[in-house]
């Protein structure tokens, strides 16, 4: 199950996830992210901190998420990756294609 949800901070607009981030799940986070870039929202931080699962299928729908903001010379941010979750993305080499922080209150 995965929750989304989104608020404006700053000059960022911060999409929280909660739960699993998976294939069964990944087109419904794609869908909505394209559609508030779509929006005009061109800064964006995903917060990870309540995220306990993550799969390849979400990896790709977070590269056309950046693929999609560098269109439109916008930005990404991912922020509160647990320990697993930062294996995850240095295993796979995507922790060199994102900024990263520790906690949200560093990504703004």
């Amino acid at each position: 199950m995965l929750t989304i949800n989104s608020e404006t901070q700053g000059n960022y607009l911060v999409i929280a996830l909660t739960g699993r981030v998976d294939a069964s799940n990944a087109k419904t986070l794609e869908e909505q992210a394209i559609g508030l870039i779509k929006d005009g929202n061109v800064n964006l931080i995903l917060n990870l901190t309540d995220v306990n699962y993550i799969s390849s299928a979400a990896l790709r729908v977070f590269l056309l998420i950046a693929k999609e903001l560098s269109k439109v010379n916008g930005t990404i941010k991912l922020c509160g990756l647990s320990s697993t979750l930062q294996d995850v993305f240095d295993i796979s080499g995507f922790s060199k294609l994102f900024e990263i922080t520790a906690t949200l209150e560093e990504a703004l």
